[in-house]
């Protein structure tokens, strides 16, 4: 009678735990097991039913910083949703550093969960909110385009193998520097470099720079120069200063009208000079040497 009903109890305890873990128990029970928890660990599929992004939220101060997951039907047996409170989306709850990836609300997401731990984080996801990846020395992001792999050669060499194209593109970032390079296989380079005190953008023979007192753009040996109070054209050094249009045009009228007034003493009596109509044409032309797009102080 005490072995059926310890049979009892086993076959209702197996049902328990079939009906909790759902379709995952397969997985569970071929897991290799004995160590540090080994073997507790679950994989689910589902969907972000809650982020804990909001501090007016009653949840907040206990799930701040984590998401709620809830399990897709065919992944559990129960008859109820399942939601995984609190799953974790970095090392630190508070997001604070490192590797961080905050899905949006109701994407598809896989997970692991620990029952020896009690832990849950996030494994991968479908649509994401915020990407965030911060380190202590240096980070790197970049492509590096390649031939294709012919899959269907035996002799085609390993993806590490492949020859480049001479196509990449590459970020470098330090605590000190940002520095972009985009390259193509003709040889044409982009170099872009952000520091505290200097932006720099180099294009073959052009390059634009920016400091904290100066702006300059230069191609080849002519350079426009961008400093407080003072713009220089063709070279940084120069010192032949611009002339403002309005008035030089308001002193050539001076000028040519003076000129037009000129009369001379004859045996006739006084007499303009003889090419008086030609001012009234030179007058005519002054407003043409003034820009239309182009204007100085």
């Amino acid at each position: 009678m005490e072995n059926t009903s310890n049979g009892s109890r086993q076959v209702i305890a197996e049902a328990i735990r079939k009906i909790a873990l759902g379709r995952s128990v397969e997985r569970i029970d071929m897991a290799p097991g004995g160590t540090s928890g080994i073997g507790t660990a679950r994989m689910i599929h589902g969907y972000v039913a809650k982020v804990h992004d909001n501090s007016g939220d009653s949840e907040y101060e206990e799930y701040a910083g984590t998401i709620d997951v809830g399990e897709f039907p065919d992944e559990t047996a129960s008859s109820e949703p399942v939601i995984h409170k609190g799953v974790l989306l970095a090392g630190l709850k508070d997001n604070s550093g490192g590797f961080l990836i905050i899905p949006t609300l109701f994407s598809d997401v896989t997970i692991v969960t620990d029952a020896a731990t009690k832990y849950a984080y996030v494994l991968n996801y479908s649509h994401a909110k915020v990407i965030q990846l911060s380190s202590h020395d240096e980070t790197v992001i970049g492509v590096t385009q390649t031939e294709e792999l012919d899959a269907g050669s035996n002799d085609s060499p390993d993806y590490d193998e492949l020859e480049k194209t001479g196509n990449e593109s590459s970020t470098r970032y330090t605590a000190e520097k940002i520095t972009s390079i985009v390259k193509n296989k003709d040889g044409k380079e982009v170099i872009q470099t952000l520091e505290p005190e200097l932006i720099s953008t180099k294009v073959d023979k052009s390059e634009v720079t920016q400091t904290t007192g100066k702006v300059q753009q230069k191609v080849g040996s002519t350079t426009v120069t961008l400093a407080d109070k003072k713009v220089a054209l063709g070279d940084e050094n120069a010192t032949e200063p611009l002339v403002l249009g309005n008035q030089l045009a308001q002193l050539m009228l001076e000028f040519l009208t003076e000129c037009s007034k000129i009369t001379t003493p004859t045996l006739m009596g006084t007499m303009p000079a003889v090419n008086v109509p030609n001012f009234a044409s030179l007058i005519s032309k002054i407003q043409n040497f003034l820009s239309k797009t182009s204007y100085t102080q």
